[in-house]
């Protein structure tokens, strides 16, 4: 005998549930992804800079870094939301923070400079996924609050560029007394 059961679609079973700790707990993770990406996006305006002096190189070659990543989001951006509707939102995300994550550290130890656009073109592969973050957590958010909870976690990019700019911010403030004690030894030793 089958029972008259009342049947839901998935938005209207997400409405009648509403937005509870799943929902926070989704937002509590994708958040701390989003404001990644944030940062590897403002790094790009820190990296150029830096590298360009240490290593000598033209402005060309500086363009090419930030390039590099652009070009990687542009292949990231198909792959990853290709991958993620085969295996997942959640596997797309972390394989991309994986990705991200390795290349980002990586590069920072680049012995070169080609090795160094490489990586910073498999980070550029990685963050093309960021939007299967938004698209993760908007699928589990009841559809009546949707565009709410849209702008509450696009704040997390901002709080994530905020941080990133604090942080260089207190770096660069110590890197330039290191810089001034370096001087000051240089010219005391000098005058011996």
């Amino acid at each position: 005998m089958v029972e008259d059961r009342p049947i839901y679609t998935v938005d209207e079973a997400l409405a009648s549930v509403g937005f509870g700790k799943f929902q926070f707990l989704v937002l509590a993770y994708s958040r701390f992804g989003w404001a990644s990406e944030a940062m590897e996006m403002m790094l790009l305006s820190f990296v150029g800079p830096a590298v360009q002096s240490q290593w000598n190189l033209c402005s060309t070659q500086e363009s090419l870094i930030t390039s590099a990543v652009f070009s990687g989001m542009l292949i990231g951006a198909y792959s990853w939301g290709v991958v993620s509707d085969k295996y997942g939102r959640r596997k797309g995300f972390f394989i991309t923070a994986t990705v991200t994550s390795a290349a980002g550290v990586l590069s920072a130890f680049a012995p070169n400079y080609a090795s160094l656009i490489f990586l910073r073109a498999l980070v550029g592969m990685g963050l093309g996924g960021g939007p299967v973050l938004l698209s993760w957590f908007v699928e589990f958010v009841p559809a009546p609050k949707r565009v709410t909870w849209m702008v509450i976690f696009q704040a997390f990019w901002t709080i994530g560029t905020i941080f990133e700019a604090s942080l260089a911010w207190k770096f660069d403030k110590q890197v330039r007394l290191m810089d001034e004690i370096d001087e000051k030894v240089d010219r005391a030793t000098i005058d011996l």
